[in-house]
């Protein structure tokens, strides 16, 4: 039998990300109550793109560049898992393709902490040293740290707004933390700002925007995702310097922060009270076009259509929430194995 280790790894993980969490709290809805409508007909979406995959004769280290980024992909094997769950499906094979296929990713590109215990690295050394060669970091006085805490801020306002709770971490990404020269170096990556398939009508201008930035005197402990993130003290306090890239040109000076942050504020403003104001079905149909998104690389890339099919639409359409799928998030490791599905995990395994 295949060495299972990493599954311990990330159910370990995984339980600690639900902790001190609330299944209602869940914007814009519990979406718990709506996967079991149509979650087999994704799972098997999923498993045909990954036959086709490997029909092509294409191999996962060489199509890294595909993938959702680290911890957009540990969260996607965990929803596998638990609608695998909730679905009802009975199809070992299925699943277990599934999540060797991300898991392999995974392998390939973490340099450690596999499913981010407590850290999300994804550069070794010499990644680091090239990034830091190649981008200037810039001195960040009192007034600059406060307006990188706005945009930082802005920014992932404006992710929940393109992308809802579920699939936030398709677009925000911390990876980190590393050390260098006694200073805690963290670097945010905002991979897909203006995702047009699913918001054709948005009002902002950059695709893609990353920041570097450099504390001192500062711990911080990733879990599971990189936007969990805890810090030994205030970030603003201890940030000393930055590099802020905005599709391919850097920005730097504090007017030009200031300017990208009042911009920012706005954008990120409007596209929440949208989102929000949408009407129950249309965020429905929103929530499984953002849920799709997240692997629309690599459905193209073996020639298949990566939005919803009319099975999916309509399997949602006037159908409200089940109640209670995970009433509550306070159990034990071992009730959280059995009823988020693990334990069904590790048996498709065995079978």
């Amino acid at each position: 039998m295949k060495n299972l280790n990493w599954i311990q790894e990330l159910i370990e993980s995984s339980y600690v990300l639900f902790a001190n969490h609330d299944p209602k709290s869940h914007l814009p809805f519990d979406a718990w109550g709506l996967h079991p409508y149509y979650s087999s007909l994704w799972l098997e979406k999923i498993y045909e793109m990954i036959c086709k995959f490997e029909e092509k004769g294409l191999k996962i280290k060489d199509c890294l560049s595909y993938f959702p980024n680290l911890s957009s992909t540990r969260f996607i094997m965990l929803i596998n898992t638990i609608q695998y769950q909730t679905s009802k499906m009975n199809n070992p094979k299925l699943i277990a393709k599934i999540q060797d296929f991300f898991v392999e990713s995974l392998m390939f590109r973490a340099k450690e902490d596999l499913f981010s215990k407590e850290k999300n690295i994804d550069l070794d050394d010499k990644q680091l040293n090239n990034l830091l060669n190649e981008r200037k970091i810039n001195i960040a006085g009192k007034e600059e740290s406060k307006e990188i805490g706005k945009i930082l801020a802005g920014l992932a306002s404006l992710t929940h707004g393109l992308y809802n709770d579920w699939s936030t971490d398709f677009n925000y990404e911390i990876s980190g933390p590393y050390i260098k020269n006694n200073k805690t170096i963290l670097i945010r990556s905002f991979a897909d700002l203006k995702p047009i398939e699913i918001w054709p009508e948005i009002n902002w201008k950059f695709k893609n925007i990353s920041i570097i930035t450099e504390y001192t005197d500062l711990s911080a402990k990733i879990a599971f995702v990189g936007c969990h993130i805890l810090y030994s003290a205030n970030t603003v306090e201890k940030l000393t310097g930055y590099n802020l890239k905005i599709d391919d040109k850097e920005v730097n000076g504090l007017e030009q922060l200031k300017k990208i942050r009042e911009e920012l504020m706005s954008v990120a403003s409007l596209q929440y009270e949208k989102f929000m104001n949408m009407d129950f079905e249309g965020q429905k149909i929103k929530y499984v076009f953002q849920e799709h998104y997240q692997l629309k690389k690599l459905f193209e890339l073996v020639g298949m259509d990566w939005k919803p099919s009319s099975e999916i639409i309509s399997r949602i359409k006037d159908k409200q929430l089940i109640e209670n799928v995970f009433p509550s998030y306070e159990m034990t490791i071992e009730d959280y194995k059995e009823d988020f599905g693990f334990n069904k995990l590790v048996k498709a395994y065995q079978e």
